[in-house]
């Protein structure tokens, strides 16, 4: 099954229970969701999410106006780049010395 940009699913059953997946970033592979209330981005395989609307343990709810859209959007790629500068952070860009610094004292 293809799916949308903008679509909302509700969680029933399983670890995700209680949240809402918001269809951010749907690719042949992925559905990348953003996951309602935690705020956290998804990834879930497309046949896993074909399981769990045939299984009847993602429902789905409606499809999100532009302007809610827009804002789970934002959320969507500020968590993909925050996750990129955090990753950069653990790959020093500064050469550091082995040697320690030594003060100079006045005389």
């Amino acid at each position: 099954m293809k799916y949308c940009k903008r679509d909302l699913y509700a969680v029933q059953t399983g670890d995700y229970v209680g949240q809402m997946f918001a269809i951010v970033k749907p690719t042949k592979k992925f559905v990348g969701c953003l996951s309602i209330p935690k705020m956290e981005n998804i990834e879930v395989p497309v046949e896993s999410f074909d399981n769990g609307r045939n299984q009847d343990i993602i429902k789905y709810v409606e499809k999100l106006p532009k302007s809610v859209y827009s804002v789970v959007e934002a959320q969507y790629k500020n968590n993909e780049n925050s996750n990129n500068r955090r990753q950069q952070f653990n790959t020093p860009n500064i050469s550091y010395s082995k040697d320690s610094v030594k003060e100079v004292e006045e005389s």
